[in-house]
């Protein structure tokens, strides 16, 4: 399955140490050309350390049924996280995050939506490396980024394993404030216990850094 993913990232600094992040995602299929899902994330993110950051948001989310495209399913989900970021050497820089997802999904039978809501809670462990390949650490003019990200279920879900992603992005600085992603996502999630789904995904964003 193939898709295109969207994304307009907003980073507002607030001051040194406190930063807003406002995403508004949106997701397409190929085969079918139509809207898979649509998101809004607010995030705020606070640096403890400079090898500390933590940070709580909020997504409101719809996702369109594959059986009915007429249906959007919405889901809300507040989520935590902290990060731990190591110092930068040799034009590589790393970190590593974990994320806990509050996921309230609209009841539905793929067709219709229903009373209710279902709980998911799920736990998101990301490692992720970048290099810059033009510039240096300060005034990156070109960078590299790879990452992988596991996702795991323990709210009342039938798998424990949600999904598994492994990114690979070129970011080019355009301005000051403005700079342009794009790169490959591979999402490899279960189906059934015998059946696993895979997306290859093409994820463009346009990042935008201001300072309040």
């Amino acid at each position: 399955m193939g898709q295109a993913w969207f994304r307009y990232y907003n980073q507002a600094k607030l001051n040194p140490k406190t930063f807003f992040h406002t995403e508004i995602d949106e997701r397409i299929n190929f085969e079918a050309p139509h809207q898979s899902q649509f998101f809004i994330h607010l995030h705020l993110h606070y640096r403890m350390k400079p090898w500390l950051d933590v940070a709580a948001g909020q997504n409101f989310n719809l996702t369109d049924s594959p059986v009915n495209p007429e249906l959007e399913v919405p889901e809300i989900r507040p989520w935590q996280e902290i990060s731990l970021i190591a110092p930068s050497e040799n034009r590589w820089s790393m970190q590593a995050r974990y994320r806990l997802d509050q996921r309230f999904i609209h009841n539905n039978n793929r067709i219709e939506l229903e009373e209710g809501f279902h709980f998911n809670l799920r736990h998101r462990v990301r490692l992720q490396a970048a290099r810059t390949l033009i510039g240096s650490q300060d005034d990156v003019k070109l960078g590299l980024r790879l990452s992988n990200e596991l996702m795991l279920n323990t709210g009342d879900v039938p798998r424990a394993l949600d999904q598994n992603r492994i990114y690979c992005a070129l970011e080019v600085k355009l301005s000051d404030r403005w700079s342009l992603e794009s790169g490959y996502l591979n999402i490899l999630q279960p189906v059934n216990d015998d059946n696993y789904l895979i997306r290859n995904v093409i994820r463009t964003t346009l990042f935008h850094r201001i300072s309040l």
